[in-house]
This record gives structure tokens, sequence and C-alpha cells, in this order.
């Protein structure tokens, strides 16, 4: 009994302080008095739009041609979605695409006529006080509509081990759109752009229940996170708009603006744009082999120019570079002895043979006949040192012994 007894008192304790907190936190949405004004609350501060692909369209400024007009006509929701809540029903995507390309346009620095509410310019007209002969004329103007809008069924976890666990779910919704660049002189249509975006959602949460004597006790926290469904379409708006003006020009005016799109929000792979692209990189990669081949092929001739000059000359030509000596010549032993010149060597080699006057006394004390073969050395030696051609010949033909 008394168990029981704390039991509903510390229920009441926490009901008491659960009324309190929510109480508290509705007293700003409450007057104390008809006569006073409901103190409103401020949330964060209004900026500007900003997507991951402005600095593309921002990089097209001045590289298109300032006199071809643009304009925007109807861009519909044809998706056939609506939503029902407790305050009435409404369509699941923006009704305003169309200015959000107007946008996108003006962004990128084109020449932009304002054709989405003619009711003005009709009105001036009829009044008399305007004359229609002096509007600009349009040249290309972008229609489409959202035309697709799929929910994909996802998954998810309940997991609870004694009344308490975690819970996680996943869904998804594909979005799909398409614009065309019409040509407002011959009604051709110039560029078209289909494109896709999945937006993703999730909720994941933890639950616990427990009984309190014979009380329940249940508590549920959660958080749920799903992309913007209307930003998610402003962001596919603008990829559209870049890609139908990068259709109209040449690869070298949009190659640079293109990498400026993060791959990790969009990607374009095939469209006409990303074709034109790749056949262009493709034919510079060509064209630059090709000319590393012709100036490889040109340094080939005058090298081998070169060598025949060398050949048909004594002398060596000046363009040639000695060759390369190897590692076992470059290398010299330093306790080698000096390398000598074939005059040198000559003279070495007959000082060498030449007997000294020292040994010639005393071969002349010793005996007689080693005196008459030292003379005739002597004399032979002298009359090798004197003949020059001998000389020359010495390392081309004749060995002397």
């Amino acid at each position: 009994m008394l168990n029981f007894s704390l039991t509903r008192r510390s229920l009441s304790c926490v009901s008491m302080g659960v009324l309190f907190s929510y109480f508290m936190t509705g007293c700003t949405g409450l007057a104390p008095a008809n006569k006073k004004p409901v103190r409103l609350v401020q949330g964060p501060p209004i900026t500007d739009i900003f997507t991951p692909f402005d600095m593309a369209l921002s990089c097209l400024k001045g590289q298109l041609r300032s006199d071809v007009s643009f304009s925007v006509g109807a861009i519909l929701d044809q998706t056939g979605k609506d939503v029902v809540t407790n305050g009435g029903s409404g369509k699941m995507v923006t009704q305003g695409a169309g200015d959000m390309v107007q946008s996108a346009l003006f962004q990128a620095g084109v020449s932009l006529m304002n054709r989405r509410d003619p009711r003005i310019i009709e009105s001036e007209a009829k009044w008399g006080i305007r004359d229609s002969r002096q509007i600009q004329a349009s040249d290309y103007y972008v229609t489409g509509s959202i035309n697709s809008l799929d929910f994909i069924p996802g998954g998810g976890f309940d997991m609870q081990i004694a009344g308490v666990g975690p819970n996680y779910s996943q869904t998804r919704i594909m979005v799909g759109l398409d614009l065309s660049l019409t040509d407002t002189r011959s009604s051709k249509v110039v560029g078209n752009v289909s494109l896709q975006k999945q937006i993703a959602a999730q909720d994941y949460g933890l639950s616990a229940g427990r009984f309190a004597g014979r009380t329940l006790l249940n508590i549920q926290i959660g958080k749920g996170e799903r992309e913007a469904t209307n930003f998610a379409l402003r962001q596919m708006l603008n990829l559209a708009t870049f890609e139908l003006l990068s259709q109209v020009v040449p690869p070298t005016v949009f190659e640079s603006c293109r990498a400026e799109i993060p791959p990790e929000f969009g990607r374009l792979n095939l469209t006409r744009s990303s074709v034109a692209l790749y056949k262009y990189k493709k034919s510079q990669k060509q064209n630059g082999t090709d000319l590393g081949g012709a100036v490889q092929e040109s340094v080939l001739n005058e090298t081998d120019s070169s060598n025949q000059k060398n050949k048909s000359t004594n002398s060596p030509s000046k363009d040639t570079k000695p060759p390369k000596n190897k590692e076992s010549e470059v290398i010299q032993n330093p306790e080698a002895e000096p390398e000598m010149s074939k005059q040198e060597l000559i003279k070495y080699i007959s000082k060498k043979q030449r007997p000294s006057s020292s040994k010639k006394m005393n071969q002349e004390k010793d005996t007689q006949e080693k005196h008459s073969k030292e003379k005739e050395d002597e004399e032979s030696s002298m009359l090798w040192d004197a003949n020059p051609e001998v000389v020359e010949n010495y390392w081309s033909s004749t060995q002397r012994d």
C-alpha cells in the first residue's frame, strides 16, 4: 500500500512538471488581454536563395550574345498530385516553375524579355498609350512541365527489448521535368533536357514503455528529415536552364563553367551538351597527339640530317652532342698511372732501351762482346728517333720487339 502511494505521488509530480513546461512554452502565443497584440516568434533571418548551380550560371555572364533575347513561357504542373490536410488541399509541387526559370536566365546574364504576365502590355496597347510595335521580340523561349511525381516504397525497422528500443524508416519521392528551348521565328526546338531527382526522407527515434505499478508510462523521442521538395525543384530548374543554354553555344564557351557544377549535387552524362563536350575533348586530345607526333617526326628528321652532315664531313658538327660515356668509362681509378701519349710512349720505350753510361763502362770492363751489342742497340735507337714516318706508323701497322 505504501509502495502504491509513492508511485502515485511520483506520477503526479511528473504530470505537473509536463503541464508546467507545456504552459511555459505556450506563453508566447497567449495575450493577457484582447486589446494587446500577441508576441510573435522570430525565426531564422531572411536570406537570398542560393543553389549549387548558381556559380555555373553566373559563369556564363558575358559569354553569350547580347543581341539574342530569351523569354519564358508556361512551365506547368502536370503531375496531377494534390495533397489534402486538415487545413485544406493544395498542389504537392510548386506552381511558379516559370518564374524560377526566368530568375535562372537573368542570373546567366542573357537578354531577357518578360512574357510571364502580358496583361499589362496588352491593356496599355488596347488603351492606345503604348505602341505594340516598339516591344522587342524574343528570339528563343523556354517551355516545359513538371510531369512526374512518384512515391517509392521505403523501409525501416522497429526494435524493442523490454519495452525500450529504436526505430527508423525511410521513404523516397522521384520528381521529373522536361524543358524545351524553341526558336520563336521558326518554332523549331533547338534544345531539350529531361531531369529527375530522388527526394529522400527519413525518420528515426527512440521509444520506451514501462509500467509504474498499474499505470503505463510511454515515452517516444524522434526526429524527421526530408529534403524540401520545392527547393529541390528549383535546383533542377537551374540545372536544366544551364543545360539549355549550353546546347546553343560551342563547347569552348561552357566547358569552364560546367566545371563549377559540384558532382555530388548534379551530373549530366547523356545530354546534348555532354555529348558535344565529350567529342570536343576527344578531338582536342587527338589533335594534341597528332601535333606531338609531328613535332617528334620533325625532331627525328633534323637529327638524321645532322647525322648525315657529320658523316659527310671530317670535322664534327656543332649540332651533335658527344656520346654519353658509360659508367665504367666515367669512373676513373685514382691509383692508376696517367696515360702516356704516343710520342712520350715512344720516347719512353726508346730511352728504356738505351743503355746508361755507367752500365756501358761496367760492361766494357766485363766483356768485349756486350760492348759491341750495346753500340749496335744505341745506333738503332738513334735512327728510330730520327725517322718521323716510323713514329707515325708505330700504332697502325708495324710493331717493334
